[in-house]
């Protein structure tokens, strides 16, 4: 047992943790670690893309906006301004399942942390605006326009996702949401969505670095544990919406190279299937030692980049094979390359040593992840959404201890048996040559 054997001896890797439950359901996890002056308050909530209606979509995202736009007692700027003025910063993400808020600090900041977060839990939904509604749905779809529409390959993205998860599944928009949907959303349908969502019985809050685990419980208690909370509404079946067909789609778009991006459904996280495929990606796509820069790019010379990836979600992971042709060379170059490698995988399996050094890298990247305070209250209110326990690092790293030659061959195989999406990008420039 490898990686278990490491994880017994090296201390930094631990995350030990004390958790309650407030009264409210607020489920509340301190972690201290003195060696550091600061502290991190991070609050995640079970809520993400996946949890919108079609129609209604980009409201989770659209919330990571709206919730810095103050709220009844700290008012915008305020939420910004008071933090940094005594050495604090802020941030949030979005993904397809979660959305994140957390706080970083000096150690003397964490009433105020609590507190702000408090308030805006409460209070946001009241206070919220036609104003500031449109002021956040301009940011987000001027987001939308830079991130996706108007940047190289970034339609490519949206085309693999809205193919590769069919209408039904919840994965079939993306996080940031349609335009449409965004330009056309009312007050009224935000307010609805923070009062459905944003309560306490759908939140987790960790609490990292210089605290005191009773001083720490006891300020969540006073800034949190009074904010009263309905019951979390039933959430959509998550059953798995598989491709019938192979769908291929064919895109121009104003750049230099051609672009191939592979997508295939993929076991959900936390899964023995989702950590095999962890590690077919990484030995197919990751690294300079990695199967396709090895043909590809090193010995072939007919790719300018590669990359492989598992995206895990909560309910279906996506699989990620993303190929950029170098300048004279093909999508089809380097596509039927990738497909011959990945096939070959499949056929005879990966080497005992490309497994050992691919566990190696993830738990490495694990163990580097965790020196900083935000990441590790990332991965404690992770754990405790996804294993029911904020201690799952254990259970998490032992399924890639679990995996094998022959499991990381079938993950291969399974995927190769199913049905996949291929977008291909080319210039729209050479087209225009060509006509």
């Amino acid at each position: 047992m490898i990686l278990l054997a490491l994880l017994a001896v090296l201390p930094p890797i631990a995350l030990p943790s004390q958790t309650r439950t407030l009264s409210n359901g607020l489920v509340v996890i301190v972690s201290p670690d003195h060696s550091t002056p600061g502290v991190v308050v991070d609050v995640r909530y079970h809520v993400g893309s996946k949890d919108e209606e079609a129609g209604r979509t980009g409201f989770a995202h659209l919330f990571e906006h709206l919730m810095f736009m103050g709220a009844r007692h700290v008012p915008y700027p305020k939420f910004d301004t008071l933090m940094e003025a005594s050495g604090g910063t802020n941030n949030a993400f979005t993904n397809n399942d979660v959305t994140n808020y957390f706080e970083a600090g000096p150690a003397n900041l964490l009433e105020t942390f609590l507190w702000m977060e408090g308030d805006r839990l409460a209070t946001l939904g009241q206070e919220m605006t036609q104003a500031k509604l449109e002021t956040q749905r301009k940011v987000v779809l001027n987001e939308r326009r830079q991130s996706y529409e108007n940047r190289p390959y970034g339609l490519a993205h949206l085309a693999l996702e809205e193919h590769l998860f069919p209408e039904g599944s919840p994965y079939h928009w993306p996080v940031i949401g349609s335009a449409k949907d965004l330009e056309s959303a009312q007050l009224g349908d935000v307010t609805g969505f923070f009062a459905r969502w944003y309560v306490p019985r759908n939140a987790i809050l960790a609490i990292v670095g210089d605290v005191e685990p009773e001083a720490a419980f006891a300020a969540a208690e006073k800034r949190l544990g009074w904010i009263p909370s309905p019951a979390v509404p039933p959430r959509k079946p998550g059953a798995p919406a598989p491709l019938l067909k192979e769908e291929r789609l064919q895109l121009t778009d104003q750049v230099e190279l051609p672009r191939v991006l592979l997508g295939w459904q993929s076991p959900a996280a936390t899964t023995q299937g989702d950590a095999d495929c962890d590690l077919l990606a990484t030995i197919l796509g990751r690294g300079k030692a990695s199967r396709l820069y090895e043909r590809l790019i090193h010995r072939e010379q007919i790719a300018a980049e590669v990359g492989a990836g598992q995206e895990s979600r909560e309910l279906q992971s996506e699989f990620l094979i993303d190929l950029l042709a170098r300048p004279g060379h093909t999508n089809a170059e380097v596509l039927a390359a990738a497909d011959d490698e990945f096939k070959s995988l499949a056929d005879k399996g990966p080497t005992q040593a490309e497994v050992d050094s691919a566990r190696t890298r993830i738990y490495s990247d694990a163990a580097h992840g965790l020196e900083g305070l935000v990441a590790r209250a990332n991965r404690l209110t992770s754990y405790q959404l996804e294993y029911g326990n904020a201690d799952g690092l254990t259970r998490d790293l032992g399924r890639y201890e679990k995996a094998s030659v022959d499991s990381v061959r079938e993950a291969a195989k399974s995927l190769l048996a199913t049905r996949r999406v291929i977008v291909e990008v080319t210039s729209a420039a050479s087209k225009e040559a060509r006509q």
